[in-house]
C-alpha cells in the first residue's frame, strides 16, 4: 500500500503484519507484557490496519517481558493515548531493537519516499536484528524504489559461503568432503526483500549436494536458482556476493542445457552497467505485421532471424500464414561436464529437458505482465539435443525470447495446465505416443495429464 501523501497515510505505522499491545508491568518501570497478536485476528495484516490510520502515531522502543529469560528491548509504537504496540516476527516473538534503533526507523519513515542509503545509515542498519532489517527492507521494497544499496545490511556472508561451498561441491564426483564449510546460519527468507528465488533454490542445492539427496531434485532448484539471478537487481548485492554467485552460476553452466542462461546470469552479475551484458542475449525481434504486408507486395517468403550463443543455435521464423516458428539445438558436446553435475546430468529420473520460448509485445522485460511462455520439449537427435515449436505470431512488432533456464517436464507441475496444453500444440513434431510415454509416469496430480487428454480429443479420428 504505497503512501501517497495526506493525513490518511501516517509517517509511522507497523513493518511487520503482526502486533501486539503492550500491558503494563506489575510495577512502574517494569517490563510489559504482550497481549494477543493482533487482538486475537492473527490473519489480519497490521501493516493495513484502520487503526494506524488516525494521525499522531509515534515511533518507540519498549522493554517486553519474555516468557523465559531476560527482557528486551522491542520495536514499538506509541499511540495518541501513549499506549504502546509491540512489533512481532512470524514466530509472534518481538521484533529486537537496539538501543538507537527505534530513531533509526522513525529516520526512514520520515523520507520513505528517498530512504537514506548512505554508508553509515547502512552500518547502522547492519547492527540491527535481523527480523527488523527484513522487516522495514520488505515494506520499502514493496512501496518504494528504494537505493539499492541499502539492502547490503543483510548478512550475504551467508549467502556467499552457500555459493562457494555449492560450486566446489558440485566439482566433487564421489562423497563430499567436509573441507566446504557450510553457511553460519540459514538463508530462509531473509534475502527476499533484495531477490526472490535466489536463498532457497541455493539452500537447497548446497544441502542436497552436501547431503547426497537421492531423488530427482536438481533440475529444479538449478532452474530456479538461474532464473532467480537472472531477475535480480545486481546492485542489490554487495560486489563479494555478486561475484560468488557469478561463480557458481558459470559452473552449473558447464551444464550444455543450462549452459546460456547461467553464462548471461554470471554475466549480468559481474558487469558493471545493467545492460552490459546484453550482447549474451538470444533475442530476436520481429514485426508479423511486416511480414504480411511483404507477402501482399510478392515480395521474399518468411523472415527469419538466426541466434546463437555457445553450444545453442536457434532459428526464428515468421511465416507469411502468420506463424512463428522457433527450432534450436543444443551440442552436449560443446561444454565439458565433471564431478558431481555429470552425475545430474545422468539422472534419467529427471526426464528430457523443457526449453522456455517467451512471446511477447516488443521492449516487454522478461518477468513483466503480457506475453506468452511456451516450453519446447529438447528430445536427442542424433549428437544434438533438437527442439521445434510453432505458434501464433503476436500482432505487431514482437520478441521471441531464450534466454530462460530450461526446466524438466517433471519439474512443469506449477504451471498452468492450458500453458501445457498450448505448449503441446506448439510441439507440432512431437506425436501423442511420445507424449504417453513422458507424461504417464508423472505424479498423478500433475497438470500434463490433463492436457494431455485435451490434447488429444482435439486430434483428428
Amino acid at each position: 500500500m504505497p503512501r501517497t501523501g495526506g493525513a490518511s497515510h501516517p509517517v509511522h505505522r507497523p513493518l511487520s503484519g503482526w502486533v501486539a499491545r503492550l500491558n503494563p508491568g506489575t510495577t512502574p518501570g517494569a517490563p510489559g507484557h504482550l497481549g494477543p497478536i493482533n487482538d486475537g485476528d492473527e490473519r489480519a495484516d497490521a501493516r493495513t490496519s484502520a487503526r494506524f490510520l488516525t494521525p499522531g502515531w509515534t515511533r518507540a522502543a519498549a522493554a517486553v517481558r519474555q516468557p523465559a529469560g531476560d527482557p528486551v528491548r522491542a520495536l514499538a509504537l506509541r499511540a495518541p493515548d501513549d499506549s504502546l504496540v509491540v512489533e512481532l516476527d512470524d514466530r509472534g516473538a518481538p521484533v529486537e531493537v537496539s538501543a538507537n534503533g527505534a530513531e533509526l526507523v522513525a529516520r526512514f519513515e520520515e523520507r520513505w519516499s528517498a530512504p537514506p542509503a548512505d554508508t553509515t545509515t547502512v552500518e547502522r542498519l547492519t547492527g540491527e536484528s535481523l527480523e527488523l532489517r527484513y522487516f522495514l527492507l520488505h515494506r520499502l521494497d514493496r512501496e518504494t524504489t528504494a537505493p539499492a544499496t541499502v539492502f547490503h545490511c543483510l548478512p550475504w556472508h551467508r549467502v556467499e559461503t552457500a555459493a562457494r561451498a555449492t560450486a566446489a561441491l558440485l566439482d566433487e564426483a564421489g562423497p563430499p568432503s567436509a573441507a566446504f564449510p557450510a553457511p553460519d546460519g540459514p538463508l530462509r527468507h531473509w534475502f527476499t526483500p533484495a531477490a526472490t528465488s535466489l536463498a532457497g533454490p541455493l539452500s537447497v542445492l548446497e544441502s542436497g549436494l552436501r547431503t547426497q539427496r537421492p531423488g530427482p531434485w536438481f533440475g529444479r532448484e538449478a532452474s530456479a536458482l538461474i532464473a532467480g539471478l537472472l531477475a535480480a537487481d545486481p546492485h542489490r548485492l554487495p560486489t563479494p556476493t555478486r561475484a560468488a554467485l557469478a561463480g557458481l552460476a558459470l559452473r552449473m553452466g558447464a551444464d550444455p542445457v543450462l549452459h546460456h542462461s547461467a553464462r548471461l546470469a554470471a554475466a549480468r552479475l559481474s558487469a558493471p552497467e545493467p545492460r552490459a551484458a546484453d550482447h549474451l542475449a538470444l533475442l530476436a525481434r520481429l514485426d508479423s505485421t511486416f511480414v504480411l504486408r511483404a507477402a501482399d507486395d510478392d515480395e521474399d517468403g518468411p523472415t527469419s532471424v538466426s541466434l546463437g550463443q555457445g553450444p545453442v543455435e536457434a532459428e526464428v521464423t515468421v511465416t507469411r500464414g502468420g506463424r512463428v516458428t522457433v527450432e534450436l539445438e543444443i551440442d552436449p558436446a560443446a561444454t565439458e561436464v565433471s564431478g558431481a553435475l555429470a552425475g545430474r546430468r545422468a539422472d534419467a529420473a529427471e526426464g528430457p529437458a523443457c526449453y522456455p520460448v517467451r512471446l511477447a509485445p516488443a521492449g516487454v522485460a522478461a518477468g513483466a505482465p503480457g506475453g506468452d511462455r511456451y516450453w519446447m520439449l529438447l528430445d536427442r537427435v542424433g549428437p544434438v539435443l533438437h527442439g521445434r515449436i510453432a505458434a501464433p505470431a503476436p500482432t505487431g512488432g514482437f520478441d521471441v525470447d531464450l534466454d530462460g533456464p530450461p526446466l524438466p517436464l517433471l519439474f512443469l507441475d506449477r504451471v498452468p495446465a492450458a500453458e501445457l496444453l498450448a505448449s503441446l500444440r506448439a510441439n507440432e513434431a512431437i506425436g501423442a505416443e511420445r507424449w504417453h510415454e513422458l507424461v504417464d509416469g508423472l505424479p498423478a496430480r500433475h497438470p500434463a495429464h490433463a492436457a494431455l487428454a485435451t490434447y488429444e480429443e482435439e486430434l483428428p479420428p
